[in-house]
């Protein structure tokens, strides 16, 4: 028998998955699954959709076709386009899909990233520096602009358009002289509000190309725009679902030297899934603009050289290395620091802090404290934040009702960034204590259950679910009757299980930071219920997941 718990809730087989699984090509498991960890027929039968991506045409989105003539005429009479990305995966990658793709249509077109350190995020007197140095006479933004009107009007006055290409919130009265090209400008529901940046700038490229009478092949594309959806967690819609599933396949076999060693170090052989790109991929991105200068990643993306492409990996590596030291640093002071557990968000902010790292630490702290997080690094007077949102809390909709304190912010449900002066962040702090408490606070998690026996069975059917997203359910997995042989104790802190599958097989079983739970060699037995998630293994040689422990129910 499967156990209750004040934390847990048990997923019961459903009659619905029985009935998917004999109308459609899913096996009795993977039906289970997507009926557990999916919510509703609608967005079941969005998942079982199959087949390449559908991108809509120019007049699906509000200043696409305008957008599309203006860069034409760019091209057309030779304007010396500047491409504005961002320093995240989301503003690198749509960086890279422009300028490569305006590059193959024969644009004259550079690229512009902002500096964390500097210039900010999104468009800033260092945006309007790198405009007159390079002479453009058009700017293209990527993952950015939306709300950019101070710059927006200066760029004007220099004589140069602006084409925004944007997925963040907009914020009344800061809209940019321009063309704005962002689906939250849309009256309505629709999916396209779920693109990342990098896709919506893909859409003003295949409006020019169409405009021009001219076609690029797709894949190379597919591949930035599945690492960009992934790695900036927006929903995982139909077409968001279609985007990574052929970014993935193309992946596997690219030709661009940087990603194809990144890949091959991270076992990856079986395939490339949402997790390959998340938690190996991604975090190597980020840390360029973290910690020194994200337009290495764009370089990265351009190359295509091998030895020259290696060279930047491995200074992607020791970036990375140093990402993770000092996020390790951070995040130990901040959930010290974190607050009551009655508060309704996570506040915490320290002058010893990397600016570099805030938004990972409150990725981690809103996980783990089940609140949505707001993380300040301090540097001569200016707070610079960042926010990630438990559940389906809103944290730009937070930070709005507190705009009168901030110098700007911005962002969207999930994630947003934001700029304070020191002597505002207590005042900042009480107005976002005083909101709401986050939804579904404090409601049990829930878990399928599953005799151990079946844990490969269970891989490859949510191998073949990838990827799930982050709106669906978390996919725990209750599993019962495990013999296992262990625990080894692992730098002190951490508990490896050697688990017994069927037919002889065995998996790994392991609890990070296991020993501080109090869990040991009795923790596990044949009566108890080990709950956890399947990851799938980033390290060469030791199998292609392995079993990651959350809790174990006696």
């Amino acid at each position: 028998m499967f156990l209750a718990h004040d934390k847990w809730r048990l997923i019961p087989a459903s009659d619905e998955a029985a009935e998917l699984s004999r109308r459609s090509n899913l096996s009795p498991l993977e039906a289970e699954f997507l009926c557990a960890f999916v919510d509703g027929p609608d967005r079941r039968e969005a998942w079982l959709a199959d087949g390449p991506p559908v991108f809509p045409g120019p007049e699906a989105l509000p200043g696409l076709d305008e957008a599309s003539e203006q860069v034409e005429k760019a091209i057309l009479s030779s304007r010396k386009i500047l491409v504005h990305g961002d320093y995240d995966v989301d503003g690198l990658m749509g960086a890279a899909v422009l300028c490569g793709g305006l590059g193959a249509l024969g644009a004259e077109a550079s690229a512009f990233i902002p500096s964390r350190f500097e210039g900010g995020y999104g468009l800033s007197e260092a945006s309007l520096k790198a405009v007159k140095d390079e002479g453009a006479q058009l700017l293209v933004t990527a993952d950015c602009g939306t709300n950019a009107r101070e710059v927006g009007s200066e760029l004007v006055s220099m004589g140069c358009g602006l084409v925004v290409t944007d997925h963040h919130v907009a914020q009344p009265g800061l809209a940019p002289p321009g063309i704005i090209v962002n689906p939250q400008l849309q009256d309505g529901d629709s999916e396209l509000k779920d693109l990342c940046g990098a896709s919506v700038a893909y859409l003003l490229l295949r409006a020019v190309q169409r405009r021009m009478g001219r076609e690029l092949p797709e894949e190379p594309f597919l591949r930035l725009l599945a690492i960009a959806t992934v790695a900036d967690v927006v929903a995982m819609s139909s077409l968001n679902r279609r985007i990574c599933k052929a970014g993935f396949k193309a992946l596997e076999t690219t030709p661009n030297p940087g990603i194809a060693l990144l890949l091959s170090r991270c076992a990856a052989e079986n395939g490339v899934t949402s997790h390959h790109v998340g938690f190996y991929l991604a975090p190597r991105f980020n840390a360029a603009g973290r910690i020194e200068d994200a337009r290495l990643v764009l370089d990265l993306m351009l190359e295509r050289d091998p030895a020259e492409a290696a060279r930047m990996v491995g200074r992607l590596e020791a970036l990375n290395e140093t990402r993770r030291k000092l996020q390790a640093s951070a995040y130990e002071e901040a959930s010290r620091a974190a607050g009551d557990e009655g508060l309704p968000v996570v506040f915490a902010a320290s002058a010893s802090w990397h600016k570099g790292v805030v938004g990972p630490v409150a990725a981690r702290l809103a996980g783990e404290k089940k609140r949505s997080a707001f993380v300040v690094a301090i540097e001569d007077g200016i707070g610079t934040g960042s926010a990630r949102a438990f559940g389906e809390d809103n944290v730009t909709e937070r930070l709005r009702a507190a705009s009168d304190i901030l110098d700007r912010f911005g962002g969207h449900a999930g994630a947003a960034g934001f700029t304070v002066s020191t002597d505002k962040l207590a005042a900042l702090e009480n107005r976002l204590q005083d909101g709401a408490p986050p939804p579904e606070r404090g409601k049990p998690r829930g878990y399928y259950p599953l005799e151990a026996s079946r844990l490969h069975e269970a891989w490859l059917a949510l191998s073949r679910l990838d990827p799930l997203g982050p709106d669906a359910k978390e996919p725990y997995i209750g599993l019962r009757n495990v013999a296992s042989s262990g625990p080894r104790l692992v730098n002190g802190r951490h508990l490896f299980w050697d688990v017994r599958l069927a037919a002889g097989s065995s998996a790994r079983m392991i609890a990070w930071d296991g020993a501080a739970s109090g869990w040991g060699r009795d923790s596990v037995s044949p009566g108890s219920t080990v709950i956890g998630r399947l990851i799938p293994e980033l390290r060469r040689g030791n199998g292609p997941y392995y079993f990651q422990v959350a809790d174990i129910l006696p």
